[in-house]
This record gives structure tokens, C-alpha cells and sequence, in this order.
């Protein structure tokens, strides 16, 4: 690969040894999603753009997205609950308590510590959407395991 920016992570061990961790496209995100924002909330294609040095026109970016904010948000379980006690998760749920998801990625909770990644709109004065989720344990999307709730 030639002219490819990109974010290496490293450890070196008690020897001495190099042991990459992870390798990411630079600026653009990895796991996270954080590179796909800028397409959500810009309508820019941050590889394309860095790629053919394409330099966004801000100000007719701004002028369709006044009044607008876009976010990414990470459904990490903290609910308390162990993966193992959980039967799934109500994405749609989740999506009616937001004014316009944009894209929802679901993550398998036994595969990953999270459930997925959202990306909203969310029109100024509205911003209680966003705090709601952000303060939220996320149990009311959880459906435990029937033996367990059984149990408890």
C-alpha cells in the first residue's frame, strides 16, 4: 500500500518485543465509526475526500444543517447485566425515542461489550433525546433471558 495514512497501536513487552494491537485508516476512525459521521452530519466521504484532496464547501455544508446536531451513540452495556443474562436487545425500542436515527448498527453483545452504534439528528432545542440516552443503564431495551427472570 502506498499514501495511506494510518494509526498503529503498539505494545512492547517486557523483552522488548513489538506487538501490534490494531491498524487504523488515520483521521477516519475504526471500530467506533467515527470516520461515517462526517458523512451523516456533512455529507462528506472523509476517504474520498482525503484521497482526492477534496476540500469541503463549509458554507453551503452550515446553511443545510442549521439548527442540527449530529451524534454517534455507543450502546455499551451498562446495565449491569452479564452478556449471559441477556436475551436481546429492543433496537426498536430504542429507535422511536429518537427524532431521526440516521443508521443503527447492531453489534452482537456476546461478541462485543456493546449492543451497537446509533448515528442521530437531533434538532436544537430537542437536545433531552440526547441526554435521556446518555444518562440511560439502557435496561428498558433489555429482554433478560426467561430463566432469569423467573428467578429474580
Amino acid at each position: 500500500m502506498k499514501n495511506f495514512p494510518a494509526h498503529v497501536e503498539l505494545r512492547i513487552d517486557e523483552k522488548g518485543r513489538i506487538n501490534p494491537i490494531e491498524v487504523n485508516p488515520l483521521r477516519f476512525g475504526g471500530f467506533c465509526t467515527t470516520g461515517d459521521l462526517s458523512w451523516y452530519a456533512y455529507g462528506i466521504n472523509s476517504y474520498e475526500a482525503f484521497f482526492k484532496s477534496k476540500k469541503p464547501d463549509w458554507e453551503k455544508i452550515f446553511e443545510t444543517r442549521k439548527e442540527k446536531k449530529y451524534s454517534i451513540i455507543v450502546l455499551d452495556n451498562n446495565s449491569g447485566f452479564d452478556k449471559s443474562e441477556i436475551e436481546s436487545f429492543d433496537y426498536e425500542k430504542l429507535l422511536m425515542d429518537f427524532e431521526k436515527p440516521l443508521d443503527l448498527r447492531k453489534i452482537k453483545l456476546n461478541e462485543y461489550s456493546v449492543f451497537g452504534f446509533l448515528f442521530t439528528e437531533t434538532k436544537s432545542g430537542n437536545e433531552k433525546e440526547l441526554m435521556e440516552i446518555l444518562d440511560s443503564d439502557l435496561k428498558k431495551y433489555i429482554r433478560l433471558k426467561k430463566a432469569l427472570t423467573e428467578t429474580k
